[in-house]
This record gives C-alpha cells, structure tokens and sequence, in this order.
C-alpha cells in the first residue's frame, strides 16, 4: 500500500512538471513573435530608422614632393677691376739763387698779343669779328668781297641764294598764269618751277624755267612771275638782292 501511494505521487509530479514546460514554451514564443511584429511596425512607422546604405569614396594618394634642386655649380669667379695707382706728382723745388741779378727781365704786358690769339688764319690787323678772309679795313661784315667802301649791302653787289642768315622775301602781289588752249584741251596739269632774281625793292628782274611743263604753261607762268610783287630778302635786317625759286601750279577746275 505505501509502494502504491509512491507511486501515485511520482507520476503526478512527472505530469505537474511538463505542463510547467509548456507553459513557459507557449510564452516565450508569444514574446518573440510580438517582438517581431512590434519592430516590423516601430520600423514602418520610423523609416528613417533603416539604415543607409554607405558610400566609399576612393581619394587618391597625393604626389610625392618634387626633388630638391640641383646644388647651385662653382660661380665664375669675376675678374677684380684693376686699379690704377695713381701717380703722385713730384712737388717743384726752388732753389734760392746765391747771387742776386742786378737787372730783373720785364714782362710783356701789351693786350695786343691776347687779342692775336681770336684771330682767323688770313686776317689782317686792324679787322673785325665776323669778317671774311680777303675783305678790306673798315668794310661792313655781311658786304661782297670787291664792292665799294660806303656802299650798302646788298646795294650793288650779286644776288644772294636764300639759306643761312639769307631769309627768303615774301611774295605780296600774286599773278595767276593762264591756261593755254592746247594744255587744256589735253589736259595737262602740273607745276612749273622757276628761279628767280628779287632785288631789294621786292621787283623780279630776272627769272629762268628750272621745269618745265609742256603745251605753252612754262612760258606762261614765267610771264606771270615776273609781275609779282615781294617783300624783299634780308640779311642782317638788311634787304639784300636774292636768288629764290618759285612754284607755280597748275590744276584744272
């Protein structure tokens, strides 16, 4: 009878422990599952939640450093300049004579020999400056070699060529040439070029054809230029007969 009541009481307890397991089973799994459905909504609820995928970046070493320059080579060595000693002048000695002269030598004091030294080779004594070789005593600077003491310059002498101290007349009184009926009917244009002699009153007295033009407008424009009307050339201030050339054109309207 005690063996039966042991063993009544075993098999109870063998029954009481596994429905214990069991129960323990059923809750856990209902935990996970509730777990899983719980995240699964957090997450649809939360995106954000989900992770990013991750990007790599792939940056490149930077480049070795450049190499130290070369050493700089042996400089040229440069010449020094040379330079000159210079030389010491030896000082003058006097020396006291032992005799003393009796007579002392006189120096020249004229003004005269200073005055010979602004000469020109050619002068004669007694000329002036600015004078010409081969002029005479008391004649005036600017004047023609072989003209009349007294006179003026310019006043009977040749003419002079305009240049220098020669300044050139002015023209006042113009007279146009006239086109001839062959050189305007083929008209031929062009200047003509004259030299001409103007004397101290501004009158042309004589003129030449340096160039020409053909069919007669030569001719007429020295005809022409021998009436102008000139302020006279000077030299010094002075009017003075001159050789001066002309141009004189001609165009067709």
């Amino acid at each position: 009878m005690f063996d039966d009541v042991l063993i009544e009481s075993a098999g109870k307890d063998k029954t009481k422990g596994r429905g214990v397991t069991a129960v323990i089973s059923l809750i856990a799994h209902i935990v996970i599952i509730g777990a899983i459905v719980a995240a699964g909504y957090y997450v649809k609820k939360n995106p954000e939640v989900i992770q990013k995928p991750i990007r790599a970046f792939m940056v490149s070493a930077p480049p070795p450093p450049p190499p130290p320059p070369p050493p700089p080579g042996p400089s040229a060595s440069t010449p020094k300049p040379h330079i000159e000693t210079p030389k010491i002048q030896p000082q003058p000695t006097f020396h006291q004579p032992t005799e003393v002269p009796k007579e002392v030598p006189q120096t020249q004091t004229e003004t005269s020999a200073a005055t010979n030294t602004a000469g020109v080779e050619g002068g004669v004594p007694g000329g002036v400056a600015g004078g010409v070789v081969g002029g005479v005593v008391g004649g005036v600077v600017g004047g023609t070699l072989g003209g009349q003491l007294g006179g003026q310059i310019g006043g009977t002498g040749t003419a002079l060529r305009v240049g220098g101290d020669v300044k050139a007349p002015v023209a006042i009184t113009r007279i146009e040439p006239q086109y001839t009926e062959l050189a305007r009917k083929a008209r031929i244009e062009g200047i003509v070029i004259i030299e001409a002699i103007i004397n101290t009153n501004g009158d042309v007295t004589d003129a030449r054809v340096l160039k020409p033009l053909p069919l007669g407008l030569d001719q007429s424009a020295l005809e022409a230029v021998k009436r102008w009307k000139f302020k006279p050339g000077t030299l010094n201030g002075q009017p003075v007969p001159v050789i001066y050339n002309l141009t004189v054109n001609f165009r067709l309207q």
